[in-house]
């Protein structure tokens, strides 16, 4: 038989273990991707080498492929700890393979402005000011989910409208001075058409740096275990497969921020610092649906549209409610292409969701900060438990609850801005898994699956109270950098993701330099 992709493309410990790299990245998902593809730009010759735990998957986002994929979204990933927390909450899983999350993202890339990047050092904001625009056509951002067999004007139109006249009429959102700055932007792929549509994922940027790159590496099934160092250098790397002899790269943390904890508490378990300020974002989801002969915008055809709202609660946390609103006049029609654009096509149920010609459904996905302390004495870490399992430690405060309900309250709120009186349903799932609509609300709203965990090496400029500088770089270390939400002092409500490749290039270009 031939070889396989992983095959093809990566390599075992083995084939690396005795290579000298300039730099070695601990991930190889979105993050990881962008730093080597970035830095290869500015220096081709530099030696990369990305450790990446899990082995190969799938080749693009799961929403570029068929819709036969979509239950890999539920059987695929994992959840390597130990959670001490409240029942009802844990973190999304992990998804072990080379991508990681970004096979499975919704794609949504706000840019967040100063004012939401809270408690951030100045410098670290001005180092993303030269690198959104490149990370932005990187990714493929643009403002509209229009394709071929979504001709969604009409509908997006009015939605838009109702929801910029009855901005007034939703506690805490920001003010919009244009109705369009409310068009969600979404990243549909890097060198996409400008008629086409395809989500970002790493995987073909990686494929193409590494068929073109013969000194970029990757070294599947390579889980990293710890670090270790003598004095300020890391100079060797422990995996499951093996230990690396660093050589004098430069180690680049790029996988997930529970992951980096893990990684760091099980490494210097001496430092009271790492893995604390555990923080993220909690969630409410609320399904609707009004008559479509109530909704003076419909056409023949599939529209699809969304919308994202910003926001600040009346104790200073930041959220955001994303919209879909959607009309399928013919599903058997237009599967594929529904199935290509829905931001929140994460099941079977999810797509069934939006099936019914004599509906239009609105989605409304509303989440918020929860928030760690940067100090030692966090309520919410990640470290390791006695038998020395990961853990990671939540808890839910009285403050927690109420701006929960007050996520809650603006999520009923936007609903009646949108139906504009039109007769409304709530989705309810019966005690079977059934999807049925009610005139009446669901009990609950709210989401158990906690995400875009953040903070465990948050970025300061005193190294006794933070853990990284604005550079990235580790206070304690000299070859050690870390990328992506694990370094912001709190989460702010925006997707990190847009946030997170733009500290990539900001880094690549720092240590290009």
């Amino acid at each position: 038989m031939g070889n396989k992709i992983d095959q093809l493309y990566f390599k075992t410990f083995d084939q690396i273990k005795n290579e000298k790299y300039d730099y070695i990245v601990i991930g190889g998902g979105a993050y990881g991707t962008s730093f080597s593809h970035r830095m290869l730009e500015q220096k081709p010759d530099a030696r990369i080498l990305i450790l990446e735990k899990g082995d190969y998957l799938i080749p693009d986002h799961i929403q570029n492929l068929p819709p036969a994929y979509i239950d890999l979204n539920t059987t695929t990933g994992v959840r390597p700890w130990v959670f001490e927390g409240p029942n009802n909450l844990n973190f999304m899983p992990q998804i072990p393979f080379v991508g990681g999350r970004a096979l499975y993202w919704n794609a949504w890339v706000p840019q967040p402005d100063s004012t939401e990047l809270i408690d951030w050092p100045e410098k670290a904001i001005a180092n993303l000011r030269d690198e959104w625009y490149a990370s932005g056509e990187f990714i493929g951002r643009r403002y509209s989910l229009a394709t071929p067999g979504n001709d969604n004007l009409s509908l997006a139109n009015l939605m838009r409208d109702r929801l910029f006249s009855g901005l007034k009429d939703i506690d805490g959102v920001t003010p919009q001075g244009n109705p369009f700055n409310l068009d969600s932007p979404m990243a549909i792929g890097h060198g996409q058409p400008a008629e086409g549509f395809a989500k970002f994922s790493p995987i073909p940027t990686l494929i193409e740096s590494v068929q073109r790159f013969p000194n970029l590496a990757v070294s599947v099934s390579s889980e990293v275990v710890r670090l270790i160092a003598d004095g300020r250098t890391v100079t060797s790397i422990e995996t499951v497969a093996g230990t690396l002899d660093c050589k004098g790269a430069n180690v680049i943390l790029a996988c997930n921020t529970l992951e980096a904890g893990f990684i760091l508490s099980r490494s210097f378990p001496s430092n009271p610092l790492y893995g604390k300020n555990l923080c993220g974002h909690i969630r409410s989801f609320l399904p609707v649906r009004i008559p479509a002969q109530d909704v003076p915008a419909l056409t023949d055809g599939l529209q699809v549209t969304g919308y994202y709202v910003p926001g600040e609660s009346p104790d200073g946390r930041l959220f955001h409610v994303h919209v879909s609103v959607v009309h399928n006049p013919h599903p058997s029609d237009s599967l594929e292409v529904l199935y290509k654009v829905l931001p929140d096509a994460s099941t079977p149920e999810a797509v069934e969701t939006y099936q019914d010609p004599n509906y239009v459904v609105i989605m409304l996905h509303t989440m918020g900060e929860i928030l760690g302390t940067r100090s030692a004495d966090s309520p919410n870490y990640v470290g390791l438990t006695t038998q020395g399992e990961n853990l990671v430690h939540m808890t839910m405060q009285p403050s927690d609850e109420k701006f929960w309900s007050f996520m809650d309250q603006v999520s009923y709120q936007t609903i009646n801005v949108l139906a504009a009186n039109a007769p409304v349903e709530y989705q309810h799932t019966t005690d079977d898994g059934k999807i049925v609509w009610k005139s009446v609300p669901p009990k609950s709203i709210r989401n158990s699956g906690m995400v875009h965990e953040a903070g465990t090496l948050w970025m300061g400029t005193d190294p006794s109270s933070s853990v990284t500088d604005t550079s990235g770089k580790m206070h304690n270390f000299d070859n050690v950098f870390a990328l992506g939400s694990m370094t912001f002092p709190r989460p702010g409500s925006f997707n990190p993701t847009l946030t997170g490749i733009a500290q990539a290039f900001a880094l690549a270009k720092y240590i290009a330099k």
